[in-house]
């Protein structure tokens, strides 16, 4: 799969916000301050289009992405990205705790032009009671998805395997092979992420 074009669509605070559509979209999730903004960005081959921050919780709404690629059969497809808000930061207030519940329970059985979701986790750390949570919440609704492990460039070669190993027993008994190691920096990984997006437009 090679991304030829992408741009910001719009932002959506309310799930009625959300526009319809029909094209494959695929949303990505995790806890804040993981790296989810610079693994699109590095998807989608650009700098600052979904924009990073080093203040956890910046993304409060579903900000969507226009894309388009050529498929690995060298078919030309439009789709779109959705970046989600992150959970699990402690200053957020319970009721925009709630909101963001209430948003992301009516996106998940509502959107239905959903294709998949890239679930993101930081590779260095093991995961929190909100991450398997969120992981088997997605599960449990049938919805394909993969996990990507994050800032594995911040970590030494030889720690690599025997943490990749953890994560992977971490979140069994959902299939292990799920699981993808990624490097903003160094863009490792970001060809299967691609592939797995591929296969499931």
């Amino acid at each position: 799969m090679r991304i030829i074009n992408s741009d910001f669509s719009y932002s959506a605070h309310l799930s009625d916000q959300l526009k319809p559509s029909t094209l494959p979209e695929f949303a990505f999730i995790g806890r804040s301050n993981v790296g989810k903004s610079s693994l699109i960005n590095s998807l989608l081959n650009r700098k600052n289009l979904a924009q990073t921050s080093k203040k956890p919780g910046k993304t409060r709404a579903i900000n969507i992405y226009d894309v388009v690629c050529y498929d690995n059969n060298n078919k030309k497809e439009k789709l779109h990205f959705a970046d989600l808000p992150g959970y699990g930061f402690a200053r957020v207030s319970r009721k925009k705790q709630f909101n963001w519940k209430e948003l992301m329970e009516d996106y998940i059985k509502f959107r239905n032009n959903l294709s998949g979701f890239v679930i993101i986790v930081d590779i260095r750390h093991s995961l929190t009671k909100k991450d398997v949570d969120a992981i088997n919440w997605i599960y449990s609704f049938g919805t394909p998805f993969i996990i990507a492990a994050t800032k594995r460039d911040k970590l030494k070669k030889s720690k690599i395997k025997s943490i990749t190993k953890n994560l992977k027993s971490e979140i069994n008994p959902i299939n292990p092979q799920r699981l993808i190691t990624f490097s903003a920096k160094t863009n490792f990984g970001k060809g299967k992420i691609l592939n797995w997006i591929d296969s499931n437009i």
